[in-house]
């Protein structure tokens, strides 16, 4: 299925984006718009099933998109998202036939079953209308395709997600047959950039055909039994689903995985990394492997790419924890009561470096010891302040994170600049103790509507962190901060259109327009009338006090 995002904030497309990719859905983001206007466009230019989009909008609104939209794509599925205070809004988008609508800020969970809702209607619709006929020829044509999409939401949700689907795989259902144990291995190749070696900018199905020949030789000359494929939504990502009549030995699998790596850098030049789940007893419960596979290979940002990490079952190094002992909790706590940023600074550098050089560190090892840091730190901020999220975002922002993140030397940098925000924020408190965060935003917005404000300069200037504070925003104001800070310079420029000495340049410059032709097009959309047509009635009016 391929999704559309629709939404005026760039920051809340990529949160939406980050939650849908974290979600394992079979979906791919197709594209990204503005506003109605763009989304209307890019429906013209490119396939969407599924477009989620926010309901208030400059130039069209969610509204009149579903509406324009609904003219040429009959079929087309929404997903609306609101903000408090918009549910009149909402109630209209139900009679448009919207599947459903969500509160800002997006819940992922809620966002993911919302989804597979609507997958759950398109898929229903396929296969009930008059077109049933046209979709199984499809289904043959695109064989390889569609079984990648059952493959890959039988390793993301297991058996109970598409068993139906999942059992007309021949090699699959013969694994299930005949094999008592099953593991997955995720293969992750580097980005293929054609043309490479001897293969064409058109030979990429060819190249992604040399690879899996590589792994199939290898794993199969061992009589394995096995189901290759690519990830239908992670295009570099290959996956084995391996079985036999008992587990096979680690030392075994690895020797064997390392030949492939060997094989794909001497025939292809490509770097090949190797994540490999432990063994389960049931084809139900794969996507358990699955799910070791790749929490093994996010190791590679502690040892590098182009090696093999099997999911590690030892409990003396799988129990490693690196807490944070009450000895560092009190010297912590101290430092920030001091705003000494310097000493928290020296210990994060040096807690992490030893970590690291562990041998036996895992990506989970740090991954805990970074959630304890934002636990302390939350816990700290309680006792300042109402809002800890505001100032250090909430743990799903950390955990996403550090899921994105390349390499571990990136934590510390993270983390101390979690920190200088933070006290930032905590020394702009102590300054004033009638300090007003609301009024403050407020007043900072309206003194600098000649500036380009934007999200992030407003987030920096009061120490927010930037992804929590777009989400927030809303449920803050009743609107997004672009419809916000266009609002504030339209009612500044009204103020401003009574002084008949400024010229419409001038006016549109001190309220934060370079343009005047855009300022005067903004101006008569949010007003109904021109500048000089506001300035006119203006004058007039003041003219018939006298």
């Amino acid at each position: 299925m391929k999704i559309m995002i629709v939404d005026d904030e760039q920051l809340i497309r990529q949160g939406i984006i980050k939650k849908i990719q974290m979600s394992g859905l079979p979906v791919t983001i197709i594209a990204e718009a503005r506003d109605g206007v763009e989304a209307l466009k890019k429906l013209h230019e490119v396939e969407v099933d599924i477009v989620i989009t926010d309901i208030r909008m400059p130039h069209m609104d969610g509204l009149s998109l579903m509406r324009e939209a609904y003219l040429d794509f009959p079929e087309l599925q929404f997903i609306v998202i609101s903000g408090y205070g918009e549910f009149e809004y909402a109630r209209k988008a139900i009679q448009y036939g919207v599947t459903d609508y969500l509160l800002k800020p997006v819940d992922k969970e809620e966002l993911k079953e919302s989804i597979l809702r609507i997958i759950a209607i398109i898929e229903r619709r396929l296969e009930q209308s008059s077109l049933g006929e046209q979709y199984k020829h499809l289904q043959i044509s695109n064989g390889e395709s569609l079984r990648e999409q059952v493959l890959s939401k039988l390793i993301q949700y297991g058996v109970d997600s598409g068993q139906s689907e999942a059992v007309r795989d021949e090699w699959l259902e013969n694994m299930k047959l005949n094999c008592k144990h099953f593991v997955v291995v995720v293969f992750v190749i580097q980005t293929i950039h054609l043309p490479h070696l001897s293969f064409r900018e058109e030979d990429e199905k060819l190249l992604w055909f040399a690879v899996q020949n590589i792994i199939s030789i290898v794993l199969e000359s061992s009589g394995r039994a096995g189901v290759l494929f690519r990830h239908a939504m992670l295009e570099n990502e290959l996956v084995y689903v391996l079985g036999g009549e008992s587990p096979i030995k680690a030392e075994e699998l690895r020797r064997e995985l390392e030949e492939i790596i060997g094989g794909i850098e001497r025939h292809l030049k490509l770097e090949a990394t190797i994540g490999c789940g432990t063994f389960v007893n049931q084809m139900d419960i794969i996507q358990q492997s699955y799910q070791q596979a790749k929490q093994a290979l996010r190791n590679k940002v502690i040892y590098g790419h182009g090696r093999t990490y099997l999911a590690d079952t030892d409990p003396v190094k799988s129990g490693i924890h690196f807490v944070i002992s009450r000895e560092d909790e009190v010297l912590l706590l101290g430092c920030l009561g001091e705003c000494n940023v310097g000493a928290i600074t020296h210990w994060i550098n040096q807690r992490v470096e030893v970590f690291a050089a562990s041998e036996q560190v895992l990506f989970t090892h740090l991954e805990s010891f970074c959630v304890e840091f934002h636990l302390l730190l939350r816990k700290y901020l309680l006792t300042q302040t109402s809002i800890p999220e505001w100032i250090i975002g909430d743990l799903d922002d950390l955990l996403a994170w550090l899921h994105g993140m390349k390499h571990w030397r990136e934590i510390p940098q993270h983390l101390i600049d979690v920190v200088q925000n933070m006290i930032g924020h905590l020394s702009k408190l102590r300054q004033s103790p009638d300090y007003n965060l609301i009024d403050e935003v407020k007043l900072y917005i309206d003194h600098s509507l000649h500036e380009p404000l934007t999200l992030q300069m407003i987030a920096n200037r009061f120490f927010f962190n930037s992804s929590y504070f777009s989400r927030r925003f809303k449920m803050w104001f009743g609107e997004s901060v672009v419809n916000y800070l266009t609002a504030a310079r339209i009612r500044k420029s009204e103020q401003l259109l009574r002084d008949p000495e400024l010229k419409i340049q001038q006016i549109a410059e001190l309220v934060g327009f370079n343009d005047a032709a855009y300022f005067s097009s903004v101006f008569r959309k949010l007003t109904g009338m021109t500048p000089n047509q506001f300035r006119g009635l203006s004058i007039s009016s003041i003219q018939d006090q006298v």
